[in-house]
């Protein structure tokens, strides 16, 4: 069916609305750290700098209180380390969140084990239970097993918290392939290890690479955790 000219237009215009709204935020923090500080104080509030300067990023990596950046005072690579400890968190605790969660979904999902039913949903509805409802304990926990202000602590806490989300995530999508290709492998001698690395794998390809990005996210921008577990700038993403 043809769309009308007007109908057509208007369907242009939303879209436009809908872009000029998302994309409006963004614009203007990017003008706001091309600003002088003079220009961010300005009255009327300017929509484009007056004169751009990169002097704001300058002082956000090599760490300075130049006022004309907003007086914001840093140690000298403080934010490309704090950067580096987010990325190397994140990589480390999606990839054991991934390992952790495909093995469980598949397993609850293909294979007969007792207690099958019980022990998943069991895992299952953990998600409901917020992180900062057990921080006291799970500090305490931490501190004893001398893991607090270290990378490994934070990456277990991630994995703890996040897997049982990932893992009904991988279930689900499990339970909606295909069984017959694995049933085939098994029946031409492929081991159950075989069958799942090289055939469910690959057939997970897209609902991995979704996971991830859910993954990644999640671990990105979690803050409360990090506050709580690491009392140095060395550790803290």
């Amino acid at each position: 069916m043809t769309r009308s000219p007007s109908a057509q237009l208007v369907r242009t215009v939303v879209i436009g609305a809908l872009v000029a709204w998302s994309l409006a935020p963004i614009g203007i923090g990017v003008a706001t750290s091309l600003s002088t500080q003079a220009d961010v104080q300005d009255i009327p509030a300017r929509w484009l700098p007056h004169h751009a300067t990169l002097d704001a990023y300058r002082s956000l990596l090599g760490g300075t209180g130049d006022p004309r950046a907003g007086g914001t005072v840093s140690e000298s690579g403080a934010f490309a380390h704090a950067m580096w400890n987010s990325a190397s968190i994140t990589l480390m605790s999606t990839l054991a969140i991934l390992c952790v969660a495909i093995s469980a979904g598949y397993a609850f999902a293909r294979l007969s084990f007792p207690g099958r039913g019980a022990l998943f949903w069991a895992i299952v509805a953990t998600i409901a239970v917020p992180v900062f409802t057990v921080v006291i304990a799970l500090f305490g926990l931490m501190a004893d097993a001398h893991l607090i202000d270290r990378k490994l602590g934070l990456v277990l806490v991630f994995v703890s918290t996040t897997t049982p989300l990932a893992m009904w995530l991988v279930h689900n999508h499990v339970k909606e392939l295909p069984a017959e290709p694995e049933e085939a492998a098994l029946i031409d001698g492929c081991t159950r290890w075989q069958a799942f690395w090289h055939v469910v794998v690959p057939q997970m390809r897209s609902g991995i690479a979704a996971l991830s990005a859910i993954i990644v996210l999640s671990v990105w921008g979690e803050f409360l955790i990090p506050l709580l577990l690491t009392s140095t700038s060395a550790r803290s993403p």
